[in-house]
């Protein structure tokens, strides 16, 4: 059941993307190209008329004709002709490709560390990987695989729609994920959640539903990044949303472009099964990406800086104040037929609204037509969502514009009902918890309301003031009032109870993501568990013969005379005091002392380490380069964390040249997690990737027999997690490797400051 507070949050997400109404809308052009596109009555003749209307649009699709090697001579192309070559479907997916990117190609005139060129270049790689994979499908079905290459690039372009979405309406949030998500090396869906509340499946998900965009496109904008089992049932595309997934994975692989997700979490060769693939074809598609995407970048001329920039501004700009316009004048229309007849302006409401409206919309629709209904000049509409204990609440003027917003604690809901007067009533003390709010701003001396009633419950009403006699003015109206407070309170609470299960839906993808990542780490600590019982058992068992063979041993040395003899008595005490150290590092790992956390400073845990470190390998002319941030004392068991670091100390020291090694130690405070990240990168052989995958295996070693017994870096984990930390590696051969090491930060952590820098040679 959600909780109040969870109520709250929502409420909040849900005005976050009410800004995506300020967002400008598709291009005219562009929008009346798709549904005739996607009429089976619309002609040639009617896309040549479209698109001819467009300069920029027409010169785009030539461009696309002639760069196509569809066999046709630059010269001899015309428009009608590049239409019947590249047919309907691939016009309507270049319109649309075209379109979405030059709405948002303009810069933004905020700040940000969020790049649009990577982003663009990013997109446009996973759309001309999955366009490759789709033609590989094709080949191999031989048959219609249920979308087409060109649908399949255009759900590639647009699959991250919603961070640059984010990035237009919320920049300054927007710039703090990108820096969190750089330090952290995680997802940048997780980090979102954590500092705005939403991630950009959701936001892409709502603004792909405003622009109307098809069904294919809205669900691989919401569930790409997905296993294909985790996918709901109800999807109608799951081949779409794995080809681009998998796209996506392989593209960040290749790091083309800037994504925000540092991790790789999915099972490559489960998406190639899921979309019926296999590696050989796989490989094949993505030897030609680089050449596609090039090819593709030119003929659509993406992140290329032009003049047509302007152009897009100006275009948009009109767009924008054309919406306006004609939002004023619908809205100064139903007033006028709202104050002709009563019944007439219900039909209107109810054909303002579409199926899916949201109860803001709703919200709206209502205080809009009651100003004209009720012949008022301030109006204040409110909703009220059962088991909430707030209300959201719109305060319009009399021209049916809004002109505040907020969200008001309800410490007990109205009982409302009808009296003797019908639906309109005095405003007693039920709505002191609201008056207290708005009544300011209301006009007159008195205060009346109409309660909406759904199930006999309050879900909402509309508040205003006036002077004595309202009553008596209204008092003929109680019928056609009853009638529309009836059909208001019927959509709001539809509107309500849809916007609960958009929710609930949207909480379960979430909850199916978290339960992804779950899954890998109780696989891993039961491994370790296992494991740790293993050595305990096999360290015990070993322990008694060993005494034996120890004593034995000296008793023999002192009985022996010959000097070959004793030697080789010696020798076997020698190595069975080796095997009783090895057990007892068994143990060790095993059965680890309990962390005992205490405030730390890092500075002295690196310090501690590098320290250790050094005793260990002799760093020779390394450099060792150290970065300090503003960071706070971290709660941490000091021993075994200091311990931990001076084992991928080691690491670093004993991979990189005794002459040109260079090591980098950097600390940082993430403050929306709480975290304190410390990194040691070096320049070293780094590792191969089988080698990567199994680091923190117990007993395995890429080292030769003998040299590693292949507990190093499981313990340094153990010990690690144990402080309630983690740790991560990133490799790559003759790159050197990156390991991160997150820490929580102590209760009384402060605000990231300054950053300050020492360097030592060594």
């Amino acid at each position: 059941m959600l909780t109040q507070s969870d109520h709250l949050q929502a409420k909040r997400v849900e005005l976050i993307l009410q800004q995506l109404e300020e967002l400008p809308t598709l291009p005219a052009v562009a929008a009346r190209v798709l549904q005739v596109a996607a009429d089976a009555d619309g002609t040639v003749d009617e896309i040549v008329s479209l698109i001819s209307s467009d300069v920029a649009l027409t010169a785009r699709i030539l461009q696309l004709v002639h760069r196509a090697d569809l066999g046709a001579g630059a010269d001899a192309i015309t428009l009608q002709r590049a239409v019947v070559l590249l047919g309907f479907e691939a016009v309507r997916n270049a319109v649309l490709a075209v379109s979405v990117f030059e709405t948002f190609a303009g810069s933004n005139s905020h700040p940000t560390q969020f790049s649009r060129e990577e982003f663009w270049k990013h997109s446009v790689a996973v759309a001309c990987c999955a366009e490759l994979l789709a033609e590989a499908i094709q080949t191999a079905d031989g048959r219609d695989a249920g979308f087409s290459p060109s649908e399949a690039f255009v759900c590639g372009l647009l699959h991250d729609l919603g961070k640059v979405a984010l990035d237009a309406i919320l920049p300054k949030s927007s710039a703090r994920v990108v820096e969190a998500v750089d330090l952290l090396r995680s997802n940048i869906a997780d980090v979102e959640r954590m500092v705005i509340g939403l991630d950009h499946m959701v936001v892409g998900k709502r603004l792909a539903e405003r622009w109307e965009l098809p069904q294919i496109i809205r669900e691989t904008i919401w569930l790409h990044g997905q296993l294909p089992e985790a996918l709901p049932a109800s999807v109608k595309y799951p081949r779409m949303i794995n080809v681009v997934t998998l796209a996506d994975l392989t593209v960040r692989e290749q790091h083309l472009g800037y994504s925000g997700n540092w991790t790789f979490t999915l099972n490559r060769k489960r998406l190639i099964e899921a979309i019926g693939l296999t590696q050989q074809s796989v490989d094949d598609a993505n030897s030609k990406l680089m050449d596609r995407v090039g090819s593709r970048a030119r003929a659509l001329q993406l992140g290329q800086a032009s003049t047509q920039e302007l152009y897009q501004q100006a275009l948009m700009r009109a767009n924008q104040e054309l919406g306006r316009v004609s939002s004023q004048l619908a809205a100064k229309n139903k007033r006028l037929v709202v104050r002709a007849q009563f019944f007439d302006v219900m039909s209107a409401f109810q054909g303002e609204l579409r199926p899916d409206a949201s109860p803001q919309n709703v919200l709206r629709a209502i205080g809009q037509t009651a100003v004209g209904v009720l012949g008022v000049t301030c109006i204040g509409a409110f909703s009220l969502t059962p088991g909430q204990g707030f209300a959201e609440v719109l305060l319009f003027d009399e021209s049916g514009d809004i002109f505040e917003s907020s969200l008001v604690d309800c410490p007990r809901p109205p009982t409302g009902g009808e009296s003797g007067d019908g639906p309109v009533l005095h405003a007693g003390n039920e709505l002191d918890w609201l008056l207290s709010a708005i009544s300011p701003r209301l006009v007159g001396d008195q205060r009346f309301w109409i309660c909406l009633n759904a199930e006999e419950t309050c879900v909402g009403g509309v508040v205003w003031g006036a002077a004595t006699g309202e009553s008596q003015r209204l008092g003929t109206q109680t019928q056609e009032l009853s009638a529309i407070a009836g059909g208001w309170a019927l959509a709001l609470r539809t509107a309500q109870i849809r916007d609960e299960s958009r929710a609930i839906a949207e909480q379960l993808a979430e909850a199916n993501r978290r339960l992804q990542s779950a899954q890998s780490e109780i696989l891993h600590s039961k491994m370790m568990t296992s494991i740790g019982e293993m050595a305990a058992g096999a360290a015990h068992e070993m322990n008694n013969p060993l005494a034996v063979i120890s004593g034995r041993s000296q008793l023999l040395s002192g009985q022996l005379t010959d000097p070959k003899h004793k030697a080789m008595a010696h020798l076997i005490y020698d190595q069975s005091h080796r095997l009783s150290e090895i057990i007892t590092e068994l143990m060790d790992f095993a059965k680890p002392v309990p962390p005992r956390p205490e405030e730390t400073d890092v500075a002295d845990l690196i310090s501690r380490a590098l320290h250790d470190a050094k005793q260990h390998t002799d760093p020779a002319d390394r450099t060792i380069e150290l970065t300090m941030g503003d960071v706070p004392p971290v709660m941490v068991d000091p021993k075994q964390v200091a311990a931990a670091m001076t084992e991928v100390m080691d690491n670093a020291l004993s991979a990189t040249d005794a002459s040109s090694g260079h090591i980098t130690i950097h600390a940082a405070f993430d403050p929306y997690s709480s975290r304190v990240a410390v990194t040691i990168s070096d320049n070293g052989c780094g590792m191969d990737e089988g080698t990567l995958k199994r680091a923190f295996d117990p007993f395995f070693s890429s080292k030769p027999a003998g040299r590693r017994r292949g507990l190093g870096l499981p313990k340094a984990l153990r010990w690690v997690e144990s402080s309630g930390g983690s740790m991560r590696i990133e490799s790559r051969p003759d790159q050197g490797t990156r390991t991160l090491i997150l820490l929580p930060a102590a209760a009384s952590a402060a605000g990231q400051s300054g950053e300050v820098s020492r360097k030592t040679a060594t």
